[in-house]
């Protein structure tokens, strides 16, 4: 199995500090020396071993989403969950079996988490969308041009765990660029428009470690996994923004939030600063059922050309 250039170019650098243009001239030179009957991805493959860089044993550590590669197994990664599906039942062998999919990101991109594993397949009712999941020991495999990670028997999950965290989610192929009109429940979508309503910030106490909600008592605050805290105070902003074919609420939590708000500004002001702006919007369609409406969670905000609105979808 040969991985990836980049991954093994990325490899290379980290464990012997070269820099990447003295790496490339010996890959150059040794397609060179063979020729041309090797691939560029197998003429690194063989400097690599050349600079005793062990490829396959990289995979233990923690990867990115977007340097994830078919074939890798021990793969670790550190994401946030995004969408938990159903998990299914279906026949193998004449033995009755289960498989569950979650829905990931990170800072790269997203993947989609399967799991074999009944023990693992248990943990899944714990799980919740906004949950840090770190994956240890798993395999990607290719999927339809996708690229998932398989957990088996001997791989693990950890739910929050602790001094891990994961930035702004870089919605990748999961997402499709919708006017406000067409949007659907369970969808994950890029949407464009002009900000026409911001209602004030809702705080929380959470856990400065793993973002729970705290508990308060005799004036201490405590979570229920790491004990006496000082708790951070985290906001949670609803907009709607309108495309002129309709317009929807997003809400926007945490490191959004304060991303479009700032931190610790008067509501008035904030108000007057992002009222009208033109904003692209990525996140899922949710169906709140209390008002029978979808909503927009979001998982990243930008400002965008007014212009891009007014621009018809390929």
């Amino acid at each position: 199995m040969i991985l990836g250039y980049e991954t093994i170019i990325a490899k290379v650098i980290q464990d012997t500090g070269l820099p990447r243009k003295e790496i490339e001239e010996k890959v150059e030179q040794k397609l060179k020396e063979l020729q041309g009957l090797i691939s560029k991805e197998g003429a690194a493959h063989i400097v690599a071993n050349s600079l005793n860089v062990k490829l396959f044993d990289a995979t233990s550590k923690n990867l990115k989403v977007n340097n994830l590669q078919s074939g890798l197994n021990s793969v670790n990664v550190t994401v946030r969950i995004l969408n938990i599906y159903e998990i299914r039942n279906f026949s193998k062998n004449n033995q009755e079996r289960r498989v569950a999919n979650i829905l990931v990101g990170d800072e790269t991109g997203t993947t989609k988490v399967v799991i074999w594993d009944e023990n693992l397949i248990n943990e899944v009712p714990k799980l919740k969308e906004g949950d840090i999941l770190k994956v240890l020991n798993a395999q990607a495999r290719e999927n339809n041009g996708n690229i998932e990670l398989h957990l088996g028997n001997k791989s693990q999950l950890k739910i929050n765990p602790e001094n891990e965290s994961v930035g702004e989610i870089k919605i990748t192929a999961t997402s499709k660029k919708k006017f406000i009109k067409d949007i659907k429940e369970n969808e994950f979508v890029e949407i464009c428009g002009h900000l026409v309503q911001i209602f004030e910030p809702r705080y929380y106490n959470a856990c400065p470690v793993c973002n729970k909600k705290t508990l308060e008592q005799n004036g201490h605050f405590s979570c229920m996994e790491h004990n006496i805290i000082t708790p951070n105070k985290v906001p949670i902003v609803n907009i709607i923004l309108d495309d002129s074919t309709d317009n929807v609420r997003i809400v926007l939590f945490r490191d959004i939030a304060e991303k479009l708000i700032g931190k610790n500004q008067d509501f008035q002001i904030v108000q007057k600063n992002v009222l009208g702006k033109s904003l692209t919007v990525k996140g899922k369609v949710n169906k709140n059922e209390m008002f029978q409406r979808v909503e927009l969670m979001a998982n990243s905000i930008e400002e965008t050309n007014p212009e891009d609105i007014l621009k018809g979808l390929e």
